[in-house]
């Protein structure tokens, strides 16, 4: 009611939401990055990810690319009114060392006489080759 004896007015409610520590929300999704190193993500690993019902692990393949993202169906924010949830989607960043031991210096060296560099030929004939085929 009005101070005055007037009609009653509205009310405002505003609601401010905090930024979560691990997760971004866009809609009923979640989306959260996982830092990996350069070897988790040449050879596969697995990571535990925190969601609403406990921690729940998360292969990573072989062989998984920077910006690769991994979609948990199911596993977001609850729909309101409605059934069914969002998703949660990882984000993989992979890390490369600034700085490095001796030790692993010396292997990443062999690495890079072992592989092929970018546009180079491989098995598969690199980028002419493909450009040819």
């Amino acid at each position: 009611p009005s101070m005055s004896g007037g009609p009653p007015g509205d009310l405002y409610v505003v609601l401010s939401v905090k930024p979560h520590a691990i997760y971004d929300r866009q809609d009923y999704d979640l989306h959260c990055t996982v830092p990996i190193n350069i070897a988790q993500a040449a050879l596969g690993t697995e990571v535990d990810i925190p969601t609403f019902e406990g921690d729940e692990t998360v292969r990573i393949p072989e062989g998984t690319q920077p910006g690769t993202q991994i979609k948990l169906r199911g596993r977001g924010v609850p729909r309101v009114n409605a059934s069914g949830r969002g998703d949660l989607y990882v984000n993989i960043e992979v890390h490369v060392p600034g700085k490095m031991t001796k030790e692993q210096r010396r292997l990443f060296e062999q690495l890079r006489e072992i592989l092929p560099a970018a546009g180079e030929e491989s098995q598969e004939g690199g980028l002419f080759g493909k450009v040819k085929n």
